[in-house]
């Protein structure tokens, strides 16, 4: 027994060791010491995590910083290196593998990372289009139906996405196509009973890490539903409410202006708009949920307003190519001529994904 006890109390204390020389130590200016990990430092603000959550600390509050286990790190002056951390007066010393040491202050630290992994600390230049593979993704969509027998029909849904999201901002572009046609037997005759051609385009702009201006515009035809074109144009201001890996969710409000232009009788509306609108982005396992919402009434009349509610589940097969199942929900309060209030477009295709 006396041996086990032994084993079991040398296995503690190398643990408490262990642990004890991966925690990290932040002491502010007021004199807080706050044990953990820095997770990140970026614009100046120091993300520490520590037993009792997660801190952002503005970098000016920082007195000093201490780890026993080495960091990456980059300094403002652009020198990457990799150390320890220890306090040496009101300065910092980084000291190397190699033993070469560098004093600095809180200040010169501006960012911190993994010190096996020193090219990630690198600052990147952000492009319109580069690096393409880091800020932006791209996803073609594509289904296909045919049925023939007891009638026939033939179906074709496609789209693109393509979408940008930096610090700084975010962009996102889109365009798809929903067509049908279909007979009872025993005709011959392929009649069309969806034609449907719609596309948008957001631009957001960060002011913080939670607000946002914003421009937007969509642009949908549908001769099924009486209408040739309606476009709409709107920009407004945002708020940033998670912004994590795995939910990306938001709320936006809006001004704008609205046209519709029919076909039977030939006739053109516009309208001033207000809009308000969600959009989320969840990932739930294999399983990507995307949700967009937006209430668009004129403000002529509160009572003529248009909702779009899109959805969609995609799943990943192998690399970039997926599954995905789309929902499609329109609520138009004032229809032109026969058209119903209420259109659903059900999709489901075939996707291949290039990007983040």
């Amino acid at each position: 027994m006396t041996t086990k006890i032994r084993t079991l109390a040398a296995v503690a204390a190398l643990f408490v060791a262990s642990t004890a020389a991966a925690q990290e130590t932040l002491t502010l200016t007021n004199g807080d010491r706050l044990t953990g990990k820095l997770v990140a430092i970026a614009g100046g603000t120091w993300v520490f995590k520590h037993p009792g959550g997660e801190l952002k600390i503005a970098g000016g509050d920082v007195a000093a910083y201490v780890t026993a286990s080495p960091v990456g790190v980059r300094l403002s002056d652009g020198t990457i290196l990799a150390g320890t951390v220890t306090a040496a007066g009101d300065r910092l010393l980084v000291t190397g593998a190699d033993g070469r040491t560098r004093t600095i202050t809180p200040a010169d630290l501006a960012a911190v990372g993994d010190p096996d992994r020193l090219d990630a600390l690198r600052p990147v230049r952000i492009g319109y289009f580069s690096p393409f593979t880091r800020f932006w993704a791209a996803t073609v969509g594509f289904g296909f139906s045919n049925k023939t027998g007891n009638g026939r029909s033939r179906g074709l849904t496609g789209d693109i996405r393509l979408a940008r999201d930096t610090p700084k901002d975010r962009i996102e572009l889109g365009f798809g196509i929903a067509q049908q046609r279909s007979t009872p037997w025993p005709d011959s005759a392929l009649v069309q009973t969806v034609a449907k051609l719609y596309g948008n385009g957001r631009v957001d702009v960060f002011f913080t890490s939670r607000v946002f201006a914003f421009a937007a515009t969509t642009q949908e035809r549908d001769t099924l539903q009486n209408l040739d074109l309606r476009s709409a144009y709107n920009a407004g201001l945002g708020y940033q409410v998670f912004a994590r890996p795995t939910t990306d969710f938001r709320l936006s409000l809006s001004a704008g202006y609205r046209r519709e232009n029919f076909h039977t009788p030939d006739s053109v509306s516009a309208t001033p708009i207000v809009a308000a609108g969600t959009a989320l982005k969840q990932a739930l396992g294999p399983i990507d949920f995307q949700w967009n919402f937006d209430w668009a009434p004129s403000t002529e009349d509160f009572k003529d307003y248009r909702i779009l509610s899109t959805s969609s589940l995609t799943t990943t097969i192998v690399k970039g190519l997926g599954f995905r199942v789309a929902s499609r929900n329109e609520f138009n309060n004032n229809p032109s001529g026969n058209a119903k209030k209420h259109d659903w477009l059900l999709t489901s295709a075939l996707t291949y994904s290039l990007g983040r």
